[in-house]
């Protein structure tokens, strides 16, 4: 079993990730097990990770660079999810563009959860180094995601799936906490005469995705 000793006594590079990484995985069992973004606090986390809170402020600055990182190590996961799934076909229609990349989502629900919560409050508590970092890393996942589309589905040029990322990325942080509401909430839109206000993610997101890739298509 790991010890607070045994990191503490870890000092040489290789150590030092393995110590980053064991934090980042023990917040994403918490998060995975129905934990709410709100209770990970440090404290709670070094707890949970068997770790000094000294020494886990040596690797995240805060909880939102913690969850700005865990969101990060989601979204490559999600990425090679994405080109499995276009994998399966040959010059992609825009209908098997949009389900592959809705599904993709739906597979990753923690990415989706941060990035609910991306603009609102992650990005509103770290440090502008830190920010500025996560913002390139984002911009060449971006031009990955993008050439992967294109290769897949050629028909819209590379720019216009770079185009299509940014509003799907708003699409997504919208359409998530709209999909999955509080328990109360769930129960009054069961209510028959409600049911136009319900929300499917995936179902829901493909579409938007779907209109959006329409909307790209030149004239």
């Amino acid at each position: 079993m790991t010890s607070s000793e045994q990191f503490q006594r870890a000092r040489r590079p290789e150590q030092k990730e393995e110590r980053r990484l064991h934090l980042l995985e023990t917040a994403k069992v918490a998060l995975h097990g129905g934990m709410e973004v709100s209770e990970l606090g440090l404290n709670e986390l070094a707890r949970r990770a068997q770790m000094t809170k000294s020494n886990v402020y040596r690797y995240f600055e805060n909880r939102e660079a913690l969850l700005l990182s865990l969101l990060e190590e989601e979204a490559v996961l999600w990425q090679d999810e994405l080109s499995t799934r276009l994998a399966a076909t040959r010059h992609a229609t825009a209908e098997q563009v949009a389900q592959a990349f809705a599904g993709a989502c739906a597979a990753y629900p923690l990415m989706c959860r941060l990035f609910s919560i991306l603009p609102s409050i992650i990005e509103h508590n770290v440090s502008r180094e830190r920010l500025t970092e996560f913002k390139r890393n984002s911009l060449a996942l971006a031009a990955g995601v993008a050439d992967q589309l294109h290769r897949s589905a050629p028909a819209l040029p590379f720019s216009a799936y770079v185009t299509f990322l940014r509003l799907a990325m708003a699409l997504l942080i919208g359409l998530w906490p709209l999909s999955n509401t509080t328990e109360i909430l769930a129960d009054v839109l069961s209510l028959p005469e409600l049911q136009p206000l319900r929300y499917d993610f995936e179902t829901d997101f493909a579409a938007g995705l779907l209109l959006l890739l329409r909307g790209l298509k030149p004239v």
